[in-house]
């Protein structure tokens, strides 16, 4: 639009002309004749080259053919690889393909697919390790052998082949018959059935008493109950609860 043309026109009293555009050539919505806004974007938000704000195409791509992940339209990153790390050849950046191989058919051990080594030309390296990292007695290098087990039976934890370890406790700390370090099961209790006080499991020590020392009837170790008073019901002096002794009671 010409200067010439913007004050030729004539304008309603909104300030848009018979064609429905402003001064500066916008209509009500705010783009030209050619669609664009001031920003210079269409309705659907490209510019003219066709990018949005962000700088992407329709199809999510930028000037230079990448979407907002960097993979072009072949699905390749700006250092030529894909989502997974192979380039176009198949290779990583470490120069091995998804099977494990390099260009020349070996792994990163030195190893071909059937196991030959590249430099001793036999199943084995010069340290004596085989494709999949054990020797001839079947040890890799950490000395554990497939099951996971070193030469003495135990593996990485200390524990053979039953859960027990070198001195004969599981993970737990129980040895076979189910007993501590210090001669306790599970439940706290010792071969006899005693706890680490001296009760059982029903809270009475080797004499039958409870820790507040009274017996399966309520009696003390002098065989008062909790009282005061004994099985024939009389106390340390002799009185029964109604204050009464023995020789009073026989008179009665």
């Amino acid at each position: 639009m010409g200067l010439f043309d913007k004050f030729s026109k004539t304008f309603d009293k909104f300030g848009y002309d018979l064609e429905g555009f402003d001064k500066d050539g916008y209509d009500k919505k705010g783009y030209n004749k050619k669609g664009f806004d001031k920003y210079g974007y269409n309705k659907k938000g490209f510019d003219k080259k066709g990018y949005n704000e962000d700088g992407y195409d329709k199809d999510g791509y930028d000037e230079k053919e990448y979407n907002k992940n960097r993979y072009n339209k072949e699905g390749y990153n700006e250092d030529g690889y894909d989502n997974k790390g192979y380039d176009k050849n198949g290779f990583n950046k470490n120069g091995f393909d998804n099977k494990g191989y390099n260009k020349e058919g070996y792994d990163n051990h030195g190893f071909s697919f059937n196991g030959i080594h590249m430099d001793t030309r036999i199943n084995f390296d010069k340290d004596g390790y085989n494709k999949k990292g054990y020797n001839e007695e079947g040890y890799n290098k950490n000395g554990f052998n497939k099951e996971g087990y070193d030469l003495e039976g135990y593996n990485k934890n200390g524990f053979n082949k039953e859960g027990y370890d070198l001195e004969g406790y599981n993970k737990n700390g129980f040895n076979k018959e189910g007993y501590d370090e210090n001669g306790y099961d599970e439940n706290g209790y010792d071969s006899n059935g005693y706890d680490l006080d001296g009760y059982d499991s029903n809270g009475y020590d080797l004499d039958g008493y409870d820790s507040n020392g009274y017996d399966l009837d309520g009696y003390d170790r002098l065989g008062y109950d909790h009282i005061g008073y004994n099985k024939e019901g009389y106390n340390e002096e002799g009185y029964n609860k109604f204050g009464k002794n023995k020789i009073e009671v026989k008179n009665d």
